[in-house]
């Protein structure tokens, strides 16, 4: 029987071929303190390592916990099908390599509650320590390129205390995160959650690319309305797998898509209020296109780039430099 009530929060996870990862993820949900107001969407996409019937065991009884299974769609159409049926009035979509940390869901509702006109809010994370590498901290605004871009200082943001209900004092920045998102991406999905209807005045996730789709839509969704991040450790990350999509994204795809989100966004009809970031981000992007295509050998492509930086301005003496130093 459905429940009479509807959850307030959807977790949609999408899946492929990561049982055990998948229960950790899970179980991470179901540990938060207000895991009664919450439903788990899992979206199996074409696993064939019996992930479902794994699932289904843990969770025999567990109303909260559903499973969808579909034909191979990648990351974004799973999470695509996942919002569908997803009921909360929020959502997050959590890696299922990710887990949140205890505490994180309540965090999250607490400041919405404390600023209930809010799109998103996103927490910080971190990774797991490997045999490689010890753990890293503060995955978002620490690692993320667009918090140490340069014109992130453009963006109208309000860094402010905030001080939990049980005293605990943290360090909140809330505003538009557009003007700073077009230079460089400043969030993880696993550590974000989302109100339903900024999910649904973003729109879905471009299941055309594989590369960089959770940038496209974060610029998307600052276009909804404010957002905000709070510096607390909510989530840990699994990294130094051979399965993580992040590994194999080449410079070129980076180049590439940053391309694609500027001017996408530049066909919408309600450019005037960003034009400035949106054109400054342009010029920066076709010469990080220019660099990377020199890179690969592509020395024909590279100079249309860097033509067209020195029509704008964009570093008009360096591209000359790279121009000259090309082969013909």
């Amino acid at each position: 029987m459905a429940d009479a009530v509807p959850p307030v929060v959807s977790v949609v996870i999408p899946t492929h071929n990561r049982r055990e990862l998948l229960l950790r993820a899970v179980a991470s949900v179901l540990d938060q303190d207000t895991a009664a107001r919450v439903e788990i969407v899992v979206v199996d996409d074409a696993s064939t390592d019996d992930t479902g019937a794994v699932l289904k065991r843990a969770h025999p009884d567990d109303a909260r916990v559903r499973l969808l299974t579909t034909p191979r769609r990648y990351a974004s159409g799973a999470r695509n099908l996942g919002f569908a049926a997803a009921r909360g009035a929020f959502v997050c979509f959590l890696d299922s390599d990710d887990c949140w940390l205890p505490g994180t869901l309540d965090v999250l509702l607490e400041v919405f509650e404390r600023f209930p006109a809010l799109a998103f809010v996103s927490v910080d994370g971190s990774t797991f320590a490997t045999a490689q590498q010890p753990a890293l901290q503060r995955v978002v605004a620490g690692d993320s390129p667009g918090w140490s871009h340069p014109r992130f200082g453009d963006a109208p943001l309000q860094d402010e205390p905030f001080v939990r209900r049980d005293g605990t004092p943290l360090r909140l920045r809330r505003g538009d995160f557009f003007p700073a998102i077009v230079f460089g991406d400043l969030f993880y999905l696993s550590g974000m959650l989302i109100r339903r209807d900024g999910v649904t005045c973003a729109g879905p996730f471009n299941e055309r690319f594989r590369y960089y789709n959770d940038w496209e839509f974060f610029a998307r969704l600052c276009r909804c309305g404010d957002g905000a991040h709070l510096d607390y450790d909510g989530f840990r990350r699994d990294t130094g797998r051979s399965d993580q999509i992040s590994r194999r994204r080449p410079p070129l795809a980076l180049a590439r898509r940053h391309l694609y989100l500027l001017r996408s966004q530049l066909r919408r009809g309600d450019t005037a209020r960003y034009e400035i970031p949106l054109h400054a981000a342009l010029a920066h992007a076709q010469y990080r296109m220019a660099v990377c295509l020199m890179e690969a050998g592509r020395n024909g492509a590279a100079r249309r780039y860097l033509a067209r930086c020195v029509r704008l301005g964009y570093r008009p003496l360096r591209c000359v430099l790279r121009f000259g130093g090309l082969r013909w």
